[in-house]
């Protein structure tokens, strides 16, 4: 979909960047300007939907839009039954997927193969036409001048120019029509006409099926003669008679389009400029208008924003997803309000795919199953395909079956915040087939696989001084790792023996290192789980916990002046 709405805007920008250039600069007479205002529209047009931009729209305009979208796009992409099948590997499919495969792409499949088509065959006409004219200019003569090489041909009906050699038939002319002809191409030598000529056919190549690429040519084509006649003219040639021989000229038989032709575009509007008045300085409020327009234009197009809403001190900053989606849609409208943000995500902007990760990692996958905690399977609300459905339905959904997700939290201090709403929101866009795993989908779904191992996949530290030792060891608080023995000695829980790397006073201990640590010596304590990545993989991992111990051994000694009561502690102080 981001392919295809890219398509669709580079067409329809440079469709305005044809169309306005026509209604508003075509007449006037700043030719340098004009070809520099072409090429910038078409370089805007391929690039500046590529780019996120400040999104200057009123709030009712973005909300329709993002309505719409909600209606539009599953009647573009309709939704698939809800019917699975679950195998014995505890895998869940869709039933429809062991059907024949529905024609629902093929629109797509065909029109893409269509469009390279058309691009390959231009492609080789073009190559055709470069071998021809490469062919015609080494079979001729060839006299060198300063600035161009004139190839003689008498094959040749029509003056042409192509980069450095002026190709013409001289039995044709005479003396008066060979002077303005050479000094005519000469321009479009010195002024490397020749690029934008080649340039422009590659546009027409690729837009072939956009009908404002002919006329963005076509334009191209009539500035630069403009520009060559004009130049000519101010080196003192007749203009009458100058008329009178690109008359003569034209009756003759056109060459290549990748050439600069003596005879070209239009004789009509080349004469009609030739007897024009050069444009005032009052001419270039037009061009402000071009570009207001241009940019008004790309601004309705594609825009980005950037939202920051302080809490507790952290800004937090989004980017406004284009709704193409009934998922995007929806998270759109709900960023719209200002209370909510992207607390977990899975989707893909125009380059590759996007995740992001926050705590409390509110999904699991268990056994390639979706599972949400009961903690907040009660603060949740699920959305699938725009659908509002029970948050039991995560177990029916696979996740190569998922094309995007979003969960979306809301800050529920805040005064304006909807208090009849689930402070948790997950939306997830599915697929009809298998969406390819590439990094950042397998990270993401890594995560989830984590969080059903972990508490703090993404990583978490804690440190307790004695007293809080005490408590913690009483209480069976897991996040110290250790636990106390009968005679008040400190162990590592078994469930980590196998998953931590271990320091006493900053050096390297083992278990049964940790067993001779009695409670009363220890200064601090420290632990950490590393980051999933670390520790949740294939290669290479590292332990997942870490434990330091720093020690007081004066401690040891029983001296009560070491020690503050602790309710927590019951051996001898």
């Amino acid at each position: 979909m981001e392919t295809l709405r890219y398509v669709v805007l580079v067409n329809g920008l440079l469709a305005v960047v044809s169309v306005t250039y026509y209604l508003l600069l075509r007449r006037e007479t700043f030719f340098g300007t004009n070809r520099l205002a072409l090429w910038l529209g078409a370089l805007s047009s391929l690039l500046l939907p590529l780019v996120d931009l400040p999104d200057w729209r009123p709030q009712p305009i973005r909300r329709a839009m993002q309505q719409t979208a909600q209606v539009i796009v599953p009647k573009i992409v309709p939704a698939q039954p809800d019917i699975t099948i679950t195998f014995p590997n505890q895998q869940t499919f869709r039933a429809f997927q062991s059907q024949p495969k529905r024609t629902a792409w093929s629109w797509y499949t065909g029109l893409f193969g269509l469009y390279i088509t058309g691009v390959l065959l231009l492609l080789i006409r073009l190559g055709i036409q470069l071998v021809s004219l490469r062919k015609l200019i080494h079979q001729s003569v060839h006299d060198p001048y300063d600035d161009f090489i004139l190839v003689r041909n008498e094959a040749v009906s029509s003056p042409f120019s192509f980069f450095n050699w002026v190709v013409l038939n001289p039995n044709q002319h005479t003396v008066d029509e060979l002077d303005q002809i050479l000094r005519h191409e000469r321009v479009h030598v010195r002024e490397r006409h020749s690029i934008d000529m080649l340039a422009v056919e590659l546009v027409c190549i690729v837009f072939w099926f956009n009908p404002a690429a002919y006329l963005f040519r076509h334009l191209l084509h009539q500035t630069l003669e403009f520009s060559a006649d004009r130049a000519v003219l101010a080196e003192g040639i007749d203009a009458k008679a100058y008329q009178y021989n690109l008359l003569k000229v034209s009756l003759s038989a056109g060459p290549l389009a990748i050439t600069n032709q003596f005879n070209g575009p239009s004789l009509r509007q080349r004469v009609g400029m030739i007897n024009s008045q050069p444009s005032g300085p009052t001419a270039w409020w037009r061009y402000a208008v071009w570009l207001l327009l241009i940019g008004t234009t790309i601004l309705a197009c594609q825009h980005e924003r950037n939202q920051t809403i302080n809490f507790s001190g952290q800004p937090f900053s989004s980017k406004e997803l284009p709704a193409i989606s009934p998922a995007r849609a929806m998270v759109a409208d709900l960023e719209e309000k200002g209370t909510w943000y992207r607390h977990m995500a899975l989707y893909r902007d125009k380059f590759s795919t996007q995740i992001i990760e926050s705590n409390p990692i509110i999904l699991q996958l268990n056994q390639d199953r979706f599972v949400l905690p009961d903690d907040y399977k009660y603060e949740s609300a699920l959305y699938i395909d725009g659908k509002e459905v029970p948050v039991d339905r995560l177990v029916k959904l696979s996740p190569e079956f998922v094309r995007e997700l979003f969960v979306m939290h809301q800050w529920e201090n805040r005064a304006n915040a909807d208090k009849q709403a689930k402070p948790y929101q997950i939306f997830i866009e599915t697929s009809p087939k298998p969406v390819p795993f590439d990094s950042k989908r397998k990270q993401f779904f890594t995560l989830l696989q984590a969080a059903a191992m972990s508490k703090y996949p993404l990583g978490e530290s804690f440190s307790f001084n004695m007293n809080q030792l005490l408590e913690a060891t009483f209480f069976h608080n897991k996040n110290a790792l250790v636990e106390r023995t009968k005679n008040e000695h400190l162990s590592v829980y078994e469930d980590y023996a196998n998953a931590v790397e271990i320091e006493i006073n900053h050096l390297p201990a083992t278990l049964a290192d940790v067993k001779t640590v009695h409670v009363r010596e220890v200064a601090r304590l420290y632990t950490k789980e590393r980051p999933y990545i670390e520790w949740f993989r294939a290669d290479n991992p590292l332990p997942r916990f870490q434990l330091s111990i720093e020690t007081s051994p004066k401690r040891a000694k029983r001296d009560s002046s070491y020690y503050v009561f602790s309710p927590f502690y019951t051996g001898d102080f």
